[in-house]
Formats: C-alpha cells, sequence, structure tokens
C-alpha cells in the first residue's frame, strides 16, 4: 500500500476533510506495518556498532584476560613504585667514601661536629689509644679523695636537755631539787630526773631564775646533782635583784646513756626571802 501525499489542510480550504487529530499519528496510522521495521539507518550498522577500531585488539589480550582484580591492583602498585629518579640515588645515598672519611677522622660530616672534635675538650690521640683499666681509675680516685684536707668545724656541737620549775617560794636555810617536771622546787631529792640518752659529756648550765620579790643579797648556790650521789656547782649567785642568772660554760662532767641529773638549789637564810620565784634553763651535753 502507498500513501498518497497530502498536505496539511487549512481551516475551511476543503470542508470535505475533516481532521482533529496530530498529523503525525494521521500518517503513522496509514504507514504499513512492515515498513516500521528497523531500517538500516536505525539499525546497528557497522558504524555503530562494535567495529575492530573499538573492539578489544590488543595483542596481550589473552594474558590481561586472565589477571584477577588482585593481580591487577599488584601490578598497579609495581607501577607507581619509586623509579631511578625517585629513589635513593647515589648523590643522596650514604656512599661508602662519605663514611670512610668520616670514620677516618679526616672530614667530620658538618662544621658544628668539627668544631666540637678540634675544641679543648676533645682528647688527645694519647688518650685516645691508651687502655685505662679498673685499677687505674679507683687509684687515681683514691689519690684525689685522700689528697683533700677536712677540717673539722668549730663550736660546740652536742644538745640540750631543758629545765624548769614552777612558782615558788623559796625557804631559808633549804635544799631543793628540781628538773624537767612542770612543778614547784621539792624537798625530795631523786624524784625529778632528767634522763641522758645518748653518752656525752655536760660542758655547759644556764638556769635564769626570777622572784616577784627579789630579796636580799645573800649567797645562793645551784648545783648539778649526778644520780643523786655526786654535786657539782654551777654557780653561786649574791644579788639583791628579780633576776639571778646561774651559768657556766666550763662544766666537764661525763654522763653515760642512762644516767641521770637534777638542779640542786642550796638556800642561805635571808634577811628579806625572795618570792614568787620561778625557774628555767638548760644543760648542755657533748
Amino acid at each position: 500500500m502507498t500513501l498518497k501525499k497530502v498536505v496539511t489542510p487549512d481551516s475551511g480550504s476543503d470542508p470535505n476533510i475533516i481532521y482533529t487529530q496530530n498529523w503525525n499519528d494521521f500518517v503513522d496510522a496509514f504507514t504499513p506495518v512492515e515498513t516500521k521495521a528497523h531500517l538500516n539507518t536505525l539499525d546497528h550498522s557497522n558504524s555503530l556498532d562494535h567495529s575492530n577500531s573499538l573492539d578489544h585488539s590488543h595483542t596481550n589480550k589473552t594474558l590481561l584476560d586472565t589477571y584477577t582484580q588482585t593481580e591487577t591492583d599488584v601490578a598497579d602498585a609495581v607501577s607507581k613504585k619509586h623509579s631511578n629518579t625517585l629513589d635513593h640515588g647515589n648523590s643522596l645515598d650514604h656512599d661508602g667514601s662519605a663514611q670512610d672519611t668520616v670514620i677516618a677522622g679526616k672530614e667530620p660530616a658538618n662544621s658544628n661536629i668539627q668544631t666540637h672534635v678540634t675544641s679543648t675538650h676533645a682528647p688527645s690521640d694519647a688518650q685516645k689509644n691508651s687502655d685505662i683499666t679498673k685499677a687505674e681509675i679507683e687509684a687515681k680516685l683514691t689519690g684525689e679523695i685522700s689528697s683533700h684536707t677536712h677540717t673539722a668545724p668549730t663550736g660546740a656541737l652536742g644538745y640540750n636537755l631543758f629545765v624548769q620549775a614552777l612558782t615558788s617560794s623559796p625557804a631559808d636555810a633549804t635544799t631543793t631539787y628540781f628538773g624537767q617536771l612542770p612543778k614547784a622546787p621539792t624537798t625530795t631529792a631523786n624524784i625529778s630526773k632528767v634522763y641522758v640518752r645518748k653518752a656525752g659529756t655536760i660542758t655547759m648550765a644556764n638556769i635564769y631564775c626570777y622572784s616577784g620579790t627579789a630579796g636580799t643579797a645573800e649567797s645562793w648556790s645551784l648545783y648539778i646533782r649526778k644520780n643523786n650521789t655526786t654535786d657539782t656547782l654551777i654557780a653561786t649567785v649574791s644579788a639583791s635583784a628579780s633576776e639571778r642568772v646561774f651559768s657556766n660554760s666550763s662544766l666537764s662532767i661525763a654522763m653515760a646513756a642512762g644516767d641521770y641529773f637534777e638542779i640542786k638549789s642550796v638556800q642561805p637564810t635571808w634577811a628579806t626571802n625572795p618570792l614568787t620565784t620561778i625557774y628555767a634553763g638548760y644543760v648542755h651535753i657533748e
């Protein structure tokens, strides 16, 4: 069947032709089915088909087809290796000639090392080549240590033991005792002990006495009584004053660890007795 060429009618030019649809649909309706097949112009012609120019024409296609994805990745990694231009070439590598010169001491690696090697702190050739034994080092150290002179420090060394007595009013012609306990002097000996825990020598004693009422200037003596048997005079004071200081820096009383002492007061008969008297002081042991 062959279509007759027609033209789109103009409105009103031919009242016998009625057309209400799209013109292309109209033409398609009268086109034979067999002519609607794939024409060569739309078919997969050689120009669009997989021609040799676009086909896999690699000479090593068979080998490439056998590679898996992993093998491809490995090949890619190998292709990205360090080429000679980025590899450690002789110009940047540690070549033997540079090592030889540094090891031989002919040429240092840089100027800082050269400065250090040539400084006064560098060992001499004799020192570098000598073998020093342990015995030689010990002998040298021993000689240097023995050459030092040690001078004993000057001044008194030792420790103090403190004594005290609370307020009392000394009685005429009476002997009393006190030690470290915070109490008034007592007329009973051997109950106010001050123990020595480290052997030494009593070299000094200083007892400060203050009376609210001074009293008259009769002679008043204080002693160190060792182990309730031996008395050593600290001082005798004859003063009519509130302050009386019994001091002695020339004592020499040997004390063994475990010995003890008390402060012994031998009081005169006063014309006017001191009142409200209090003691405090220390005994020094070296």
